[in-house]
């Protein structure tokens, strides 16, 4: 039997590092268009919607033909207001499978999304899914990214802020991951996840998939390859742009 996937793209105006950033335009378009547009190109999620507490980004989304689910405010994180979305919408509740695409991450792959739902649905003990992309030395010893290791059935080990593995020989031989900010949940799973009590781990590292790790539950992970271009900060726009408008030039 096919398994119903549903795309909820989180979306808060206010933002702490860069408020308003998902409709900061970017070649033409705003930041959250890109990434509305790129997960609509993924055939493997049969619907896709938008969770926002904030309604110009909203009335932008219909403009597009989207779909919008309204959430409080008071989301403390993207996990929280897809979790409302679900709990307040039962049609959404008989899906098998949730995807969680993150508004400021417009330069996510159908492909990406792709290998992360086929991962979850061919698994019958992993919870959900997510997805990583390699990277140099350099780049994984920024504590601004978060890097993951993977055992050999494709099953994440760990993510940190720290660089994982340490690299104690000089040979330039270790493989570094970076996580892409992509989670793909089984709908039962994710209704019961605010029902697990907050760990060391997760607090420490600010991580919040290293609750479902300490808890004992199998997170699968997808190798794509994917550029790590996120919007978090002012920053990140001039990457971001010169990224995006160079692919549009192209597409």
């Amino acid at each position: 039997m096919k398994k119903k996937v549903i795309g909820i793209i989180p979306a808060r105006f206010a933002s702490s590092r860069f408020p308003g950033k998902l409709l900061f335009n970017i070649c033409g378009k705003p930041l959250i268009e890109h990434t509305f547009e790129n997960a609509k190109k993924c055939v493997d999620i049969d619907e896709l919607f938008v969770a926002t507490d904030n309604k110009r980004i909203a009335s932008h989304i219909l403009s597009l033909g989207g779909k919008v689910i309204m959430t409080s405010i008071k989301c403390k994180n993207g996990t929280e207001r897809v979790i409302e979305a679900i709990k307040n919408n039962t049609n959404l509740q008989k899906s098998d499978l949730i995807v969680n695409i993150q508004g400021d991450h417009p330069n996510i792959s159908s492909s990406t999304l792709t290998s992360s739902i086929d991962l979850l649905k061919n698994d019958d003990v992993a919870v959900m899914s997510t997805a990583v992309s390699e990277i140099d030395y350099k780049k994984a010893l920024s504590s601004h990214i978060v890097k993951c290791v993977i055992d050999k059935k494709s099953n994440a080990l760990y993510f940190s802020r720290s660089i994982i593995p340490f690299r104690k020989s000089k040979l330039d031989k270790t493989k570094f991951y970076y996580h892409i900010g992509l989670y793909v949940y089984k709908t039962s799973f994710l209704l019961k996840l605010n029902e697990l009590n907050s760990t060391s781990l997760q607090e420490e590292e600010d991580l919040e998939q290293l609750k479902i790790l300490e808890h004992g539950y199998k997170i699968k992970v997808a190798i794509v390859n994917e550029n790590e271009l996120g919007v978090d900060t002012p920053e990140d726009i001039k990457k971001v742009e010169k990224y995006l408008c160079l692919s549009n030039t192209y597409s």
